[in-house]
């Protein structure tokens, strides 16, 4: 393939770093009206490299502050991804009774030139001036390398039932849990991961697991469940490169039971650039999550400018009680919707009786918020082309009674892309009913898509370079008919994420 280079256009909505290389979210934590954002970073190179935890802080999500580098490598490692909490009642004694911010992180350790003999610990490190200095703890690492290489990524939270602290760990192929009362001393409660999910050659890593309720629960009968997110890395024996799966259980606060057969694979984003996934903690009465927008398959390789890596937007978590089981939903979180015009673009019904090409907007701006209401006859095959031309393309195949998506990424601006593996189509799952309900983020660099069936939802996020300020949404009949029942476009008012 001939790979071209391409310079990106800096995302209007979407938060990237200031300068140099950034992967996974890190430490979300909401504490005095502040969202706290750290993530991996690399300041010096727009390639993976020592990582330190960048930050960021914002009171809405979308206007965000950059702050100093919160944690940097030292003599014992760097500093790999974790979770933070609010110490609310000083269990720790490292705030003289009031309430401070700990970041609990995997210390990496390389033993020798060979990058791949290390080892890994969990280390903890507070702050007393909400969040702009930190310190280590003086008694790190509180779990120390156990013997084998993976184990990293603590997700740390508070567990009302048992009234204890829990750890969720990634270690190997499974998720470990670890239990606390004082968040320094930790004790081994069960794991979790051998014979469910996917596994690949790939560690699992980056876990997060929290409580929802159930929203039509009456068909269910469980008012409540607990929600595991597990991310797989790319390797040789995965074709689809790095991708986050899910699981629905119980958490009784020493081991987690899946509710699904062991052999059910759920994807939470069906889209190739939606990975290491966390949620903030300490907000009341919302889950609120984001991703590292891209892929190990090609994330080194992506176009730069200085800086390198994106999150996606914010989300809005959710439990649905479906025929399928309970899944986990997803919304852009409402504050995004504050960047946004205030007058739509309305896109009016259209019959689409038979085969054939349908323009139903020819000036979209890049950056925007689209939605598209549409009914398929049974049989019938409908592309939708979101931005520009052909090189992005949903496709919708109607069943008798469901919808099955199908995504297809052809290259930049409909050129080669700039890595072999950067190019792809694959199926997107379905959902049910024919009529069907597509949403759409646009921003430069990212297109964030949300289908809405009677009860199902797809979410499938993929970066996205056209280098072009305007756009088009196409739809195309490829067999029998559909109708376009109408829709909308918003316009972003400007600069917001940086």
């Amino acid at each position: 393939m001939n790979l071209v280079k391409f310079t990106p256009l800096r995302p209007t909505l979407h938060f990237t770093p200031p300068t140099g290389w950034m992967n996974d979210p890190n430490g979300l934590v909401y504490f005095e009206g502040e969202y706290h954002l750290f993530y991996q970073y690399h300041p010096h190179d727009t390639v993976w490299g020592p990582m330190h935890w960048g930050h960021a802080v914002s009171t809405d999500l979308c206007h965000w502050e950059h702050l100093p580098i919160a944690l940097a490598p030292d003599a014992q490692g760097a500093c790999f991804s974790g979770s933070a909490i609010v110490d609310e009642h000083d269990v720790t004694g490292l705030f003289d009774g009031q309430p401070g911010l700990l970041a609990f992180y995997t210390c990496h350790r390389v033993l020798s030139d060979d990058p791949e003999n290390y080892e890994q610990s969990q280390c903890l490190a507070y702050s007393r001036d909400k969040g702009r200095t930190w310190h280590q703890y003086a008694n790190n690492p509180l779990l120390p390398a156990p013997g084998f290489k993976d184990f990293r990524d603590p997700k740390v939270f508070w567990h009302a039932a048992t009234q204890r602290w829990v750890m969720a760990l990634a270690c190997g192929q499974e998720i470990h849990f670890y239990t606390s009362e004082n968040l320094l001393h930790w004790q081994f409660a069960s794991a979790f991961g051998e014979g469910h999910g996917a596994h690949t050659q790939h560690p699992w890593e980056c876990p997060d697991l929290f409580e929802l309720p159930v929203d039509g629960a009456e068909n269910c009968q469980a008012t409540s469940r607990w929600v595991l997110i597990v991310g797989i890395g790319a390797t040789p024996d995965n074709a689809f490169g790095s991708f986050t799966q899910y699981f629905v259980g119980e958490f009784d606060g020493q081991r987690f039971t899946n509710d699904h057969s062991p052999d059910d694979v759920m994807m939470m984003d069906e889209g190739r650039d939606f990975y290491a996934v966390q949620s903030w903690s300490n907000i009341p009465g919302r889950r609120l999550a984001v991703a590292w927008l891209n892929n190990w398959q090609y994330a080194n390789h992506a176009p730069e400018a200085g800086w390198r890596g994106m999150m996606s937007l914010p989300r809005e978590l959710t439990l649905r009680a479906t025929s399928s089981g309970i899944q986990l939903c997803q919304r852009i979180a409402s504050e995004c919707h504050e960047a946004l015009t205030a007058v739509p673009h309305t896109i009016s019904p259209q019959a689409m009786l038979g085969v054939g090409q349908y323009s139903v907007l020819t000036s979209l701006p890049s950056v925007s918020r689209g939605l598209l209401e549409l009914t398929l006859t049974a049989g019938s095959r409908v592309a939708l082309s979101l931005q520009q031309g052909d090189h992005q393309q949903l496709t919708l195949e109607a069943g008798e009674e469901d919808v099955a998506l199908r995504y297809t990424r052809n290259g930049v601006n409909g050129q080669a892309a700039f890595d072999d593996h950067f190019a792809c189509d694959h199926a997107a799952g379905s959902v049910d009913g024919l009529t069907i309900t597509v949403e759409w983020w646009c921003d430069h660099g990212s297109l964030e898509i949300l289908v809405n069936g009677d009860t199902q939802q797809r979410a499938i996020t993929q970066v996205s370079y056209t280098g072009l300020t305007t756009g088009s949404i196409d739809v195309r009949v490829l067999e029998g008919s559909a109708e376009l029942l109408g829709g909308s476009v918003v316009s972003s008012k400007g600069a917001v994420a940086h």
